[in-house]
């Protein structure tokens, strides 16, 4: 009966072990997610409503990383004038790779600048990465997240196998 016991603790213990380790891939998906949903608002918000970008980024609410990105971008926003704010520094969200740390950096920094239809531009170009990026997290969370824990899970076995 202990060894019993001791074995659904191992295997819960690994298996939780690959959950924890699949948590990149989830932040990943999510992050990527909200920053869809965000672009997609934002060029709503440009295209009819144009109201300031203050009241745009506290009229919806996100959740996880995003949320405390745009928590940052806005706290930046208030201690600079508009015209000159400092590069968001994203150093961590190590979920993400260098080049997205750029490119998220630079559609912050061209958040509210310019006129309508020079935004309106940029941010329908920047519109299909942003979707190739969501696309590829949520394909890699489904991958690679499930692979973790089924991993773990057996390891688990494993462990349990040579302790019987």
């Amino acid at each position: 009966m202990a060894k019993f016991l001791l074995g659904v603790a191992i295997i819960a213990f690994t298996s939780f072990c690959g959950y924890l380790l699949a948590k990149k891939y989830r932040q990943r998906k999510q992050f990527f997610a909200q920053f869809r949903e965000f672009n997609e608002r934002f060029l709503t918000e440009i295209a009819y409503y144009r109201r300031p970008i203050a009241q745009f980024i506290n009229g919806y609410a996100y959740k996880g990383e995003f949320d405390e990105l745009l928590k940052e971008y806005f706290s930046v926003m208030e201690k600079h004038s508009q015209t000159d704010r400092a590069f968001i520094d994203l150093p961590e969200y190590s979920f993400l790779t260098q080049e997205e740390k750029g490119f998220i950096g630079d559609y912050f920094l061209m958040l509210g600048k310019g006129d309508s239809s020079s935004q309106k531009g940029y941010f329908s170009s920047v519109k299909d990465k942003i979707i190739k990026w969501q696309l590829d997290s949520a394909e890699q969370c489904k991958r690679y997240g499930d692979l973790y824990i089924k991993i773990g899970f057996l390891c688990g076995l494993l462990v349990l196998i040579l302790i019987i």
